[in-house]
């Protein structure tokens, strides 16, 4: 069974064992227009990317960066999904035996902290869990 992948073309900015670190252009959509220049809402950043790969690397080398988009759904859920259902959960609940919109609301933005700080604390988990890879290209795009 072939998992379809989520990949972007990035350049090696440093290497440590087979942990490579990698440069990629997050571009939006109207990144590529004639009048980026004058609007605000062209937006492109770089961003490094931490991937594994057994493959040698060297500073500057063009390389594909992927990850299975199995991985890349269940980050969301994990990053927005589960937040949302904590934050309305809590809300109508403490609304409902509270009454107040008060208690209500700072309720359900403080059950957040715990969700969020055991997220941390388990980061080393999931750094395994969600992992990039990286493989070299050539001039042409292709392995």
């Amino acid at each position: 069974m072939s998992h379809s992948k989520v990949s972007h073309k990035g350049t090696v900015v440093a290497v440590n064992g087979n942990v490579v670190s990698v440069k990629i252009e997050v571009m939006g959509a109207c990144s590529k227009c004639h009048a980026k220049g004058l609007c605000s809402a062209a937006d492109m950043s770089e961003k490094i990317i931490e991937c594994t790969s057994e493959e040698s690397f060297i500073k500057g080398d063009e390389v594909m960066v992927e990850m299975e988009s199995r991985l890349g759904f269940k980050a969301v859920i994990y990053a927005f999904f589960i937040p949302f259902v904590l934050v309305v959960s809590s809300l109508l609940a403490a609304y409902f035996f509270t009454g107040s919109e008060t208690i209500a609301a700072i309720s359900s933005i403080a059950v957040l902290a715990p969700y969020y700080l055991t997220i941390y604390l388990l980061k080393d988990h999931f750094k395994r869990k969600f992992f990039f890879y990286c493989r070299k290209i050539n001039n042409n795009g292709m392995r």
